[in-house]
């Protein structure tokens, strides 16, 4: 009993804060997910100096309720629960010289989304992790398995290195050039998931191309054609796939639609329109040539039956296309 009562008093030391620096954490804990600059720490104090920013931002540091990272030339700072900092202080030496190496390892690699702060990274090889600490592997593998299973790491598969085994931060999202992206699954690129979006896709504009007449034409003043954003909103609310997809990877797909010549831009590049298909079965091999659409040709009458072989203008015409 007295052992729990010693153990419960070491714990709350640990987190014992002082008065602004208990503000500071309340307030940056209600930026979750997001991280905070310097200069929101600053606004939390209410213009204190300096170094009383830079003694609560040290004191948050040092009791593990904060996370730093750079951004471009300036730090950020993110909040850790108290549960989480727990962890991190119930490591042994290995483990916090492992998590140390790994969590340097997304402060170089990070890739920062201003929108929501999204940090994602590449990770760090385990062997490379092996080298900087030069710890030996049965060690390594104990103090990584031990990490893992606290949830302050997680072991990733990269796409371009399908046999190395890459360690990140538990709560970062691995990049897509890491991933892949929502295009891979298990490694490896999911073609049908592609052809079925891309298919799902091409119907979707050409039902808005055209007028319900086949045989008519929008007037060249019709501005209704779809926007990319419309299609991605669509996409996302048409249940057609689970996949998050964002708006870029929807313009990716787009892309390869005019790349394959079933869609094209319109109304300067801002929309989409798609591009019939034609029908090649009635297609006769007189209709690529001249003839078809010469309009001497039309002046001779059917029952002339007039031959190609006494043409002047069809024989310069197949000399310059043989």
């Amino acid at each position: 009993m007295v052992d729990k009562k010693i153990c419960l008093v070491e714990t709350l030391d640990h987190f014992e804060l002082s008065p602004l620096a208990k503000h500071v954490y309340k307030c940056c804990l209600e930026f979750l997910p997001n991280c905070v600059t310097q200069d929101d720490i600053q606004n939390m104090l209410k213009n204190k100096s300096v170094e009383d920013l830079e003694k609560i931002i040290n004191e948050l540091l040092g009791k593990r309720l904060i996370d730093a990272f750079v951004q471009g030339n300036q730090l950020i700072y993110k909040a850790v629960q108290k549960d989480e900092a727990k962890k991190i202080s119930s490591m042994d030496g290995d483990e916090a010289m492992v998590f140390n190496y790994i969590k340097d390892a997304s402060n170089e690699g990070y890739i920062v989304t201003i929108k929501a702060l999204d940090l994602s990274l590449l990770g760090i090889w385990s062997r490379t992790i092996k080298i900087k600490t030069n710890l030996h592997t049965t060690v390594l593998n104990r103090a990584l398995k031990s990490l893992e299973s606290k949830q302050l790491i997680k072991a990733v598969k990269s796409v371009k290195n399908p046999t190395r085994k890459i360690f990140m931060i538990y709560d970062l999202v691995p990049s897509i050039e890491l991933t892949g992206g929502p295009w891979f699954t298990d490694q490896e690129m999911d073609l049908e998931f592609i052809e079925r979006l891309q298919g799902a896709l091409y119907k979707y504009i050409l039902s808005h191309s055209y007028p319900k007449s086949q045989d008519t034409l929008f007037s060249p003043s019709y501005s209704g054609y779809l926007t990319a954003e419309q299609i991605h909103s669509w996409l996302k609310n048409s249940g057609i796939t689970q996949v998050d997809l964002e708006l870029s990877d929807v313009v990716n797909l787009l892309n390869v639609l005019v790349y394959d010549r079933k869609i094209e831009y319109c109304q300067n590049g801002t929309a989409f329109k798609a591009l019939r298909r034609v029908n090649h079965k009635n297609i006769h091999d007189f209709t690529e040539t001249a003839c078809e659409s010469c309009l001497i040709n039309n002046l001779f009458s059917k029952e002339k039956n007039t031959s190609n072989n006494f043409c002047i203008y069809f024989r310069s015409w197949l000399d310059n296309n043989l």
